[in-house]
């Protein structure tokens, strides 16, 4: 027979995508209760790989213990602002390490990223764009050369997504408006201005912040008590 057994950790794999990808586009939202039994039966499987991917989860900062069970973990003001000060610390020193080690490959990748894409994106493009978005600051990361500091930024990475839907999908034209800054720190590469690429980066960090802050405050004023 052509049938075989699906290996019981890519069922583990698929759960925690499944439930990961809730949280990150707010189908699950801040605070919310997750019980394993009814996780389990909206997706169709044991209390086991919910277990799984829900203790994997914990390990990015989107799920906290809640007594015996869990809760989608709380995005506030102090997260926000914890999370941009860490990426501005390992940014733009990557690309530091990347002014002072050029790499013609490298860089012409970092140029053409967001070929293809141009003004209005579509929202029903808006997944593929902020994977690209995700891909990019991942690659810039990568121009460090430094393992560990690639392997936390990994461990960020999942936060950093659920914060970029949580604005672009809220704030009109916030979508456009990074196309716009990921462009400019494209440019200042294709020249060789990586001081222009570091600055163009900074800025677009700190626009994302404030704006991020702003509409945190806006949709849930008791975003900014939380203990993060």
């Amino acid at each position: 027979m052509s049938l075989r057994a699906i290996p019981t950790v890519v069922l583990a794999d698929v759960t925690l995508e499944q439930i990961q990808n809730a949280i990150i586009n707010g189908e699950l939202k801040p605070g919310q209760a997750l019980r394993e039994p009814e996780l389990a039966g909206q997706l169709g499987v044991s209390r086991t790989p919910v277990r799984e991917a829900l203790h994997r989860l914990e390990s990015t900062g989107l799920v906290t213990p809640r007594g015996r069970g869990w809760e989608v973990s709380q995005f506030t003001e102090r997260d926000v602002r914890e999370l941009f000060q860490l990426r501005r610390l390992f940014e733009p020193e990557a690309l530091r390490e990347l002014a002072m080690r050029p790499d013609p490959k490298v860089t012409a990748e970092l140029v053409h990223f967001f070929d293809g894409y141009s003004h209005p994106i579509p929202a029903d493009a808006y997944g593929d764009y902020f994977a690209r978005d995700n891909a990019f600051h991942s690659r810039i990361v990568a121009c460090s050369g430094n393992e560990r500091l690639r392997q936390m930024y990994r461990v960020l990475e999942k936060q950093i997504d659920r914060g970029r839907h949580f604005l672009t999908t809220s704030a009109e034209g916030r979508a456009d408006a990074t196309l716009d800054e990921h462009t400019s720190i494209a440019d200042a590469i294709a020249v060789g201005d990586f001081a222009g690429a570091e600055r163009a980066l900074i800025a677009h960090l700190q626009t994302g912040e404030d704006l991020m802050i702003d509409q945190l405050r806006r949709v849930n004023p008791a975003s900014s008590e939380g203990p993060g």
